[in-house]
């Protein structure tokens, strides 16, 4: 919700599957989420499936959908870091300019 950040990445991004206060849940502050956002996620995540966490959340960020991109790699909630270093670099090139 903070508008001076320009991009983000969430890794293994999703909702917990927790019941919460609503002043803390996240299910609440994701609609209010605009800034460009990179999700990259694991196939076989057991910390937040595919279906019932990550989905919902992407679905929900109130991020435009051009400013958005849902990315899902081989592998569990850990998945290899290199897979999503390039996703994430090319990501914080096309909103932050490549590095001089």
């Amino acid at each position: 919700m903070e508008t001076r950040f320009k991009a983000a990445i969430l890794w293994a991004g999703g909702f917990h599957l927790t019941t919460k206060p609503a002043e803390i849940d996240e299910i609440n502050f994701a609609p209010h989420v605009r800034t460009p956002i990179l999700m990259a996620n694991g196939q076989d995540d057991f910390t937040f499936p595919v279906e019932t966490s990550q989905k919902p959340m992407f679905r929900l960020l109130g991020t435009p959908e051009p400013d958005k991109q849902y990315v899902s790699h081989p592998g569990g909630h850990v998945f290899p870091f290199a897979r999503i270093m390039k996703d994430s670099l090319d990501w914080l090139d096309k909103y932050l300019g490549t590095p001089r």
